[in-house]
């Protein structure tokens, strides 16, 4: 998550009646051996708090790591250029190499197992979080100036994709449609 400028001042309204009141209130309040011991119980508490969630974390992260070793191992990894061969139109081509980066970075270990169009995105071998993946779209379509709102059936096809066909070809349909220049095209005629 990211923060803009538009939501600075609701941060900061949530910090000042959230945090900062309740301690002026506390600290104006409260005698110096109060406000002491009660820095000591919330430092003890966190620090509890933090020897319980911080093993609990690891153990979730190398689960993630293992299975996606797993599949690497199953599979073998795919490299950006097998992706793409994948797909047969010049459109098609172009979204799937751009999606393969994003798609490598969302992963724990950085790698692609060999995937095909049928693979579902949020199932194995990938694995990957809706939120996210929505996430990585909306920025993948900033960056190439596509604009989605042209087509409101192409969106929704695109961000409702379950496979990584279907990704693929809805990411396709707009660079199609909006005469994206394509890579591709061009270092082939060189």
């Amino acid at each position: 998550m990211r923060l803009d400028r538009h939501d600075i001042f609701p941060l900061i309204v949530i910090l000042v009646f959230g945090f900062a009141i309740p301690v002026a209130w506390w600290v104006g309040l409260g005698s110096r051996q109060h406000i002491v011991r009660d820095l000591y119980d919330t430092a003890k508490y966190f620090a509890f708090v933090s020897i319980c969630v911080v093993p609990f974390i690891a153990w979730v992260a190398l689960r993630v790591r293992r299975r996606e070793k797993h599949f690497l191992t199953e599979r073998g990894e795919l490299a950006s250029s097998d992706f793409a061969a994948l797909f047969a139109g010049e459109s098609e081509q172009r979204a799937a190499s751009l999606l393969f980066e994003r798609l490598r970075h969302m992963t724990a270990t950085g790698r692609i197992p060999r995937l095909q169009k049928g693979d579902r995105l949020s199932g194995p071998p990938l694995f990957l979080v809706p939120d996210d993946l929505t996430e990585q779209i909306e920025e993948l379509c900033k960056e190439l100036d596509i604009c989605t709102a042209l087509d409101p059936e192409a969106k929704i096809a695109l961000y409702s994709s379950n496979t990584i066909q279907e990704l693929v070809l809805g990411l396709a349909h707009f660079i199609e449609q909006q005469g994206l220049k394509s890579d591709l095209v061009t270092s082939s005629h060189r």
